[in-house]
């Protein structure tokens, strides 16, 4: 079964099954009501595609377009992040979380501070460096 994008003005959400990554693009101001509808995008997709999800070697989160955080986006990704962890291992899957500005970076870094499992995401510049993060995480036998 296929999996199924979502696209919004401020959110696009899709998995490459050839690379076998998730990509996920935040657009304008990250709030709250994006980060949750992120996360109702993933649980479907965990629910839906069990098998596809288990293959999946990483993910990349773009930041690159966000204008900027709302305040209490911290807190909604933290809740949001915890519930998912306490349903599906995720210890394994590695995200790199894609940034251009140094307000995106210094955001970011907080919210890695804040977070479990800090050595699976990295902050990255390019496309290629979050590939690179990825490939590192991959067993021998797909490297």
């Amino acid at each position: 079964m296929a999996i199924i994008p979502l696209e919004t003005d401020r959110l696009s959400c899709s998995y490459n099954e050839t690379e076998r990554i998730l990509y996920v693009t935040y657009r304008g101001i990250l709030s709250p009501d994006v980060t949750q509808s992120f996360y109702q995008w993933l649980h479907g997709v965990i629910r839906n595609n069990p098998l596809e999800v288990s293959r999946a070697r990483g993910s990349i989160y773009d930041f690159r377009q966000v204008t900027s955080f709302d305040n209490r986006n911290l807190t909604a990704a933290q809740r949001q992040s915890e519930q998912l962890n306490m349903r599906v291992d995720v210890s394994s899957h590695p995200v790199a979380l894609l940034i251009e500005t140094k307000a995106q970076e210094h955001i970011l870094q907080v919210e890695l501070k804040i977070s479990p499992q800090q050595g699976r995401k990295r902050i990255v510049r390019t496309e290629q460096e979050a590939r690179d993060f990825i490939a590192s995480f991959a067993s021998p036998e797909e490297a």
